[in-house]
């Protein structure tokens, strides 16, 4: 869970007209998010070594003295994301149950090569370094409490989910929207094959997926009003 939350870091880069469109459509839209996050998963094994850092990657979530820091640092925001990550939580909360989050599939994606690999991990270094000081440090420390409250599938309690998304929106909020795209723009040129999308659909319930995508792009919409 706390891997397959970093795929919002492409949050102002999807269409709102998402959920205008056809079912099949949709559904096509919706196992791409998967395929992101899958892709994302993977990468994540090669940043364990940036996250403890205080300096360090793109991590969610916020403890009491976190939260406290960054209402220091970005008042006007606070309440506005934060209310927002409490309704993507709550309304993607039944999709990320649904992920099998102990299949290999994490560690066989993805299938790019090791040079094209590190150039991706460089642009969320780039944008870990642009964030505020205090808005990183609170995403660490909720990646790490997040870890803490995984179950046997690798999923993360609701609050702690909550935290995370809440302190990733802050994160990407503090940050340049070029340093964001940057990212996301490293990610889509990962070649993942035509089947993974369709596969990963078809492991969890495509309403579920749905309603979880579109509460994602009105959490963008809250971040990228703030992002400077």
């Amino acid at each position: 869970l706390a891997q397959g939350s970093k795929c919002w870091l492409a949050s102002e880069c999807l269409p709102a007209s998402f959920v205008k469109l056809p079912s099949t459509s949709r559904m096509a839209k919706a196992s791409k998010m998967l395929v992101a996050a899958a892709a994302v998963a993977a990468v994540c094994k090669l940043q364990n070594a940036f996250v403890p850092a205080p300096t360090g990657r793109t991590v969610p979530m916020s403890t009491a003295a976190g939260a406290a820091a960054m209402l220091g640092a970005a008042p006007a925001y606070a309440d506005k994301i934060d209310d927002a990550a409490k309704k993507l939580s709550e309304a993607s909360y039944p999709f990320l149950k649904e992920i099998d989050w102990t299949s290999d599939v994490y560690g066989k994606l993805p299938t790019q090569s090791p040079a094209e690999v590190m150039k991706t991990i460089d642009s969320m270094l780039k944008l870990g370094a642009a964030m505020d000081p205090a808005a990183l440090k609170t995403g660490v420390n909720a990646h790490s409490k997040a870890f803490s409250s995984m179950d046997g599938k690798l999923v993360t309690s609701l609050a702690d989910y909550t935290a995370v998304n809440s302190a990733i929106g802050h994160m990407i909020a503090s940050a340049p929207a070029s340093k964001t795209m940057d990212v996301y723009n490293a990610f889509a040129k990962f070649n993942l094959g035509s089947d993974v999308g369709p596969y990963m659909m078809s492991k969890v319930t495509q309403g579920d997926a749905e309603a979880a995508y579109k509460a994602f792009l009105e959490f963008k919409d809250v971040v990228k009003s703030t992002q400077r």
